[in-house]
């Protein structure tokens, strides 16, 4: 009985070392002409057949320091703009700016010009547009962001180190002229909206100018000493009323209606307007600071004379904003910064020549080593089950 567990254990004897040693040992030359085979083939094929391959790349900073509409706002004359510019930049500009301009590098704008000029579809056989463009989207442009400094690096690939570089000058060159017809556009239209706001302003200016001439050619009255604070009062909230609602309507321009900024400029609004009704409202025999019921003539003229005011801030606001709209819409400097242009590269990007040989060995080492042991696994289990 005991003679029968010694066999059985015997039999059921797993392969050791020595036996996965001794199946290389029975094959050695196989395998090692084999992978010897390979290293030659793969050693000519990366040092004398396949061309190497170089890499150009130039780093690039954005210049500008928000929206084009946020800079017209910060310079527009509007009272307590506190951080209405920060909210019109759309805050995180930075990172904005860098994902517009990896978006713009790879949008079919930017690279069909490049595709063209550098014969890209002959050299790589490429019969259409659509495949040209993917192709160079994913073997010849590197793109690499660092939201951290705000910059951009562009690399390119190419067999040729100059033409690497070339291709890298005209793409940072697309980059730049794309973005200066964006921003132009972009100052076009705000021209055209605060145009279309001015010429409002400036017609509803005229007509109350002439109705507070011809009131004072008719009545030639001025206002009583306590109607004229209280009217002061409501010129000042009035006033403040108009120029917060246009800072509210830039802000819907910018900002959808359910952002917190909006609903927050919105109560602003709603506050204002709650204080100039009490004026409006209240008795005058009550208080002396109230409108109601006070002369009908020192009213209309009080009336007359704060329309005035308030289309003259209107004005007041908007001239500045409309000429430096038109100053912007033709300003087409460069707006990105090159911190590093794009040089001839003097060392290859890839391949990387005997880190591919000893890949290709080491594979064909696994593959010739692993095919003998399943080829031999069954005799040689057989034959080490019988010595057993």
């Amino acid at each position: 009985m005991e003679d029968n567990n010694v066999t059985s254990q015997k039999t059921k004897r797993e392969l050791s070392i020595i036996d996965y040693l001794n199946i290389f040992l029975n094959n050695r030359k196989k395998i090692i002409l084999s992978v010897s085979i390979v290293a030659v083939i793969s050693t000519i094929l990366f040092f004398f057949v396949i061309d190497p391959v170089f890499l150009s790349t130039g780093v690039i900073k954005t210049t500008s320091k928000g929206s084009m509409l946020s800079g017209l706002l910060g310079s527009s004359g509007l009272p307590d703009l506190g951080e209405f510019g920060d909210i019109a930049s759309g805050g995180g500009g930075a990172a904005q700016e860098l994902a517009l301009y990896e978006n713009i590098l790879i949008s079919r704008k930017c690279l069909e010009e490049v595709i063209l000029k550098f014969d890209v579809m002959e050299k790589e056989n490429i019969k259409n547009m659509f495949d040209a463009l993917k192709y160079f989207r994913e073997n010849i442009m590197e793109i690499s962001k660092d939201k951290a400094s705000g910059t951009l690096s562009i690399g390119v690939y190419d067999t040729d180190p100059q033409i690497a570089k070339d291709i890298a000058d005209f793409l940072i060159f697309q980059l730049n002229k794309i973005n200066v017809e964006l921003n132009v556009q972009d100052a076009r239209n705000n021209r055209v909206f605060i145009e279309s706001r001015f010429e409002i302003a400036n017609s509803e200016l005229k007509k109350v100018e002439d109705s507070l001439q011809m009131f004072q050619n008719e009545f030639g009255l001025a206002p009583e000493i306590q109607v004229q604070a209280a009217i002061k009062g409501q010129i000042e909230l009035e006033v403040q009323i108009k120029s917060e609602e246009v800072k509210l309507e830039l802000l819907k321009k910018i900002l959808t209606p359910d952002q917190p900024e909006v609903k927050a400029q919105e109560q602003k609004i709603f506050e204002l307007n709650k204080q100039l009704n009490m004026i409006n409202t209240a008795d005058y025999q009550i208080n002396k600071l109230s409108l109601k019921n006070s002369p009908e003539i020192v009213m209309n003229y009080l009336r007359l004379k704060r329309d005035v005011e308030i289309q003259n801030k209107i004005m007041t606001t908007l001239i500045p904003m409309l000429e430096q709209s038109k100053i912007a819409e033709n300003k087409e400097t460069p707006t990105i910064l090159i911190l590093d242009p794009p040089q001839i590269p003097d060392r290859k990007s890839k391949p990387k020549r005997l880190t591919s040989v000893f890949i290709l060995s080491t594979l064909t080492f696994i593959i010739s080593y692993s095919y003998f042991f399943l080829k031999n696994y069954i005799s040689y289990k057989k034959e080490i089950d019988r010595k057993a």
